[in-house]
């Protein structure tokens, strides 16, 4: 079976009727997280809608349709009400075990560590801590978002 998703994921609260008005639906990981459904159209979108030019930087990612559009800074601004805010933008794309997966941190807009490449690592640094003998991806259930959701 598949897994493929593109996500935001925010540390600390967020206001859900703002996040709601800019088409973001928050799925609670727990960890003080909660993961954004997103994809390189949706950033693009808002790129465009918001006026807000540019890329963000991104380290060891070899996806082409990884969403990396700065408006994605300004949005968890937005939505978190928090200039400072911390928030990891995740890719998978795997069939089989076979595939690929990217994930950067960041505060505001600059990568909050070189050093991050996995999901795993993002996790981590975003203050996952591994339960009954998962990884930091199982911990949180992200397994079971296997597939963007159709409104996506």
């Amino acid at each position: 079976m598949g897994h493929n998703i593109s996500a935001i994921i925010l540390q600390g609260k967020y206001d859900e009727s703002t996040s709601a008005e800019f088409d973001l639906k928050g799925i609670d990981l727990g960890f003080n997280l909660t993961l954004f459904p997103i994809n390189h159209y949706f950033s693009a979108y808002w790129q465009a809608k918001l006026g807000t030019p540019g890329l963000l930087d991104i380290n060891g990612v070899e996806y082409a349709l990884y969403p990396c559009e700065l408006a994605l800074s300004e949005l968890m601004a937005i939505i978190s009400n928090d200039q400072e805010t911390i928030y990891s933008i995740i890719s998978t794309d795997y069939f089989g075990g076979i595939g690929q997966q990217y994930a950067n941190v960041y505060k505001k807009q600059t990568i909050a560590d070189n050093g991050i490449s996995t999901i795993n690592q993002a996790l981590s640094f975003m203050g996952v801590k591994r339960k009954n003998g998962k990884d930091e991806f199982d911990s949180v259930g992200l397994s079971a978002h296997r597939f963007e959701p159709e409104y996506i």
